[in-house]
């Protein structure tokens, strides 16, 4: 029988996914979204350092909160987008506004690219949010869209709790923002309730009928930040809503290292353009700024993200890395771990521990030593420099030694 599974494709030794994604936008939006995370109480100088840390990686946008969310932060924002520019950054900075044109041009002030209004589309917020139908929320963003327009700046429409909106009402909000030319419209899974085949057949519905670029802010309260992302980009979203380690409100969004640990694993083209080596240092930054550790299931960044252990594992990598590994730890600039301080370690990961020390020993002397690692660990946690001891205490035998 003919194979008709789908193969796939290798490059630069690193096996390829069948994809539709040609290409995508990063916007991350660690200083407005992040901001609502319980922890965060980002300081003005924290905003500068984070803001610059994420132009020193490259994402595409920089979202930043409203100019009237607290007394000074109109200042704040001006400062911020003044320091980026004069810095020759590439990342374009968005700030979040109300469809309200008070709100805009305190915004405008600032100097920004552009603009990201925000309006609730679903009956949930209609009801008890800002109590407006369906057409005044249409209108009054069409009319917010023209404006920022005709102050030269880039224009996006975030529709709020977009997959509790019924579909007819987005449609006839997203006719009418097309006809007006709007550059971009977000769809956020506001309380991160709908699944990947929901994100896709939606996103889809919009990428195949307007002219506008697709955005997606997917938030994690069902675990679903990653993979709605992966689904909004695979029905043809341009571009993604992140943030460092997934901060937000309640269970925040999808991370900024997840996404780019599931593109760079589809292909590493879609992540080139990014500085992936500033990734581990931004993670480690904005999680010092918090008093939190980095999660220990963060794609790439978390501290054992390429630790391996079991005694078959460390064999197969200490042969072939991508034995187990779907990521190469060298391109965001981490080293890849062999935890040998173990009851489950291998003989093939002491032997390479061995030549690390510089030493040389028999076969039967490696496995002498990894049957005492395995017992000395299976009594209490020991450390490698408890393995070093066993290592260097050991007496070869002389009818262990290899002619």
């Amino acid at each position: 029988m003919e194979d008709t599974e789908p193969q796939n494709e290798v490059a630069n030794g690193i096996a390829l996914r069948r994809t539709n994604i040609k290409s995508v936008e990063i916007l991350d939006t660690t200083l407005r979204e992040g901001e609502q995370f319980s922890r965060a109480h980002f300081s003005f100088p924290q905003k500068i350092e984070i803001a610059t840390a994420l132009a020193r990686f490259g994402v595409d946008y920089i979202e930043v909160g409203s100019p009237v969310s607290y007394p000074n932060a109109l200042e704040e924002l001006t400062t911020m987008v003044s320091q980026l520019k004069k810095k020759n950054s590439n990342s374009k900075v968005l700030v979040h506004c109300r469809v309200n044109q008070e709100d805009v041009d305190m915004a405008l002030e600032t100097g920004a690219y552009g603009i990201n209004l925000f309006m609730g589309t679903s009956k949930f917020l209609q009801k008890a949010s800002h109590g407006k139908s369906v057409e005044e929320v249409s209108k009054l963003a069409c009319n917010m869209v023209e404006y920022v327009h005709s102050k030269g700046r880039f224009a996006r429409f975030g529709a709020e709790d977009a997959f509790r909106t019924d579909l007819k009402d987005l449609l006839y909000i997203c006719a009418a923002l097309d006809e007006a030319g709007v550059d971009q419209v977000d769809f956020p899974d506001t309380v991160g309730g709908a699944t990947p085949f929901e994100v896709y057949d939606r996103i889809l519905e919009f990428t195949k009928r307007f002219r506008f670029k697709v955005e997606f802010h997917g938030h994690n309260d069902t675990g679903c930040g990653v993979a709605n992302a992966l689904a909004a980009m695979e029905a043809g979203a341009h571009c993604i809503n992140v943030t460092v380690m997934g901060i937000g409100e309640r269970n925040g969004i999808c991370s900024l290292s997840g996404l780019v640990a599931r593109l760079y694993s589809l292909d590493r083209e879609l992540v080139k353009q990014y500085n992936l080596v500033e990734l581990p240092k931004l993670d480690k930054m904005v999680a010092t700024i918090l008093g939190v550790p980095i999660p220990h299931d963060m794609p790439i960044t978390a501290p054992n993200a390429f630790t391996h252990k079991a005694g078959i594992h460390t064999k197969a990598i200490l042969q072939d890395s991508q034995a187990y590994e779907v990521l190469r730890p060298e391109d965001f600039g981490i080293r890849r771990t062999l935890d040998i301080a173990s009851r489950i370690t291998g003989k093939h990961a002491i032997a390479a521990r061995v030549r690390e020390l510089e030493l040389e020993l028999s076969d039967a002397d490696i496995a002498i030593i990894t049957e005492k690692v395995r017992h000395a660990a299976g009594l209490e946690p020991i450390s490698l420099e408890n393995v070093d001891l066993i290592i260097k205490s050991h007496k070869p035998s002389s009818a262990g030694k290899e002619d």
